[in-house]
């Protein structure tokens, strides 16, 4: 992705103008996630990233020559940053908060179940199903315990907050303007496999076989891009620190996740403050569902 550098500006423009060169919406913005794979990015440049190793492919990966049905906006016509920019929030935000919610309903089930496993209680028959279907879906192994395994469950089952999916769907969408945002409802620019899955990049490594998945709704891309931040071994540490945010009853909070994605781009730590900048100067805080 060719990342916006905040050049240095003269005198009193310096704190006004480098705050909008980093955060002006952008069309080109192409850098990619996997999430049929251990993550790592993909920089459509010169400069080429790690290949991801293969492992098991998501359920909520798109289907071979999907066909992108939604009615993304025209983000890119609009010509006042400040208007473009809440428009794309509007726009994403309540699709973040679906993917919460049911993320949310199966939590409250292993919460539940927890508590039984505590008190002695066995689990029923619908239960175990239910159960079984989580873990192979959030790849938890069968553990020494029942209650073991729902305590491992609950590590990954958890929402991602609403400030953090926002800063990085408006970072790698290029607000929402980028190729895969507006021809394949792709607003993280995930990566998929199979043959026909998805848009083949531009500029893609030599040995590289992905293509960027292609989603008939941007609720489904939203839907796999949380799936990955809580399955991929590279986020393990992003969800260690939500579940000490749970141990400690206090508040989930984007930027202290956003900790947790360096493993995201090749830029490391710089991309990592990048998208906590984005959440404060865009107060994206207040989006967070409480």
């Amino acid at each position: 992705m060719n990342l916006t550098r905040t050049d240095s500006f003269f005198l009193g423009l310096l704190a006004t103008a480098a705050v909008a060169a980093l955060f002006v919406p952008r069309a080109d913005s192409t850098q990619m996630i996997a999430v049929a794979t251990p993550v790592s990015v993909e920089v459509e440049s010169p400069a080429a990233a790690t290949k991801p190793a293969q492992s098991e492919a998501s359920n909520i990966l798109p289907r071979k020559n999907q066909v992108a049905t939604s009615s993304l906006p025209d983000f890119a016509a609009i010509r006042d940053v400040r208007k473009k920019k809440q428009e794309f929030f509007d726009f994403m935000l309540p699709m973040i908060r679906e993917s919460n919610r049911n993320i949310r309903q199966d939590r409250r089930f292993l919460l539940t179940l927890r508590d039984d496993l505590r008190t002695g209680m066995s689990l029923n028959d619908k239960e175990l199903s239910r159960f079984d279907r989580l873990s192979q879906r959030y790849r938890v192994k069968p553990a020494d315990s029942l209650l073991d395994q729902v305590n491992a469950l609950l590590v990954k089952v958890d929402v991602v907050p609403e400030s953090l999916v926002l800063a990085q769907s408006a970072n790698e969408s290029g607000w929402g303007t980028s190729r895969f945002a507006r021809q394949a409802n792709n607003m993280f620019g995930v990566w998929c496999w199979s043959p026909g899955c998805g848009l083949k990049p531009l500029q893609r490594t030599e040995g590289l076989t992905h293509e960027v998945a292609r989603y008939a709704t941007v609720q489904d891309s939203v839907n796999a891009y949380i799936h990955t931040i809580n399955t991929n071994p590279a986020y393990a540490d992003l969800r260690d620190i939500r579940a000490a945010h749970r141990a400690g009853d206090e508040i989930m909070s984007g930027l202290a996740l956003a900790e947790g994605l360096i493993r995201y781009s090749e830029r490391g730590m710089d991309y990592v403050r990048e998208i906590q900048q984005m959440i404060r100067v865009n107060n994206l805080h207040e989006y967070n569902f409480s």
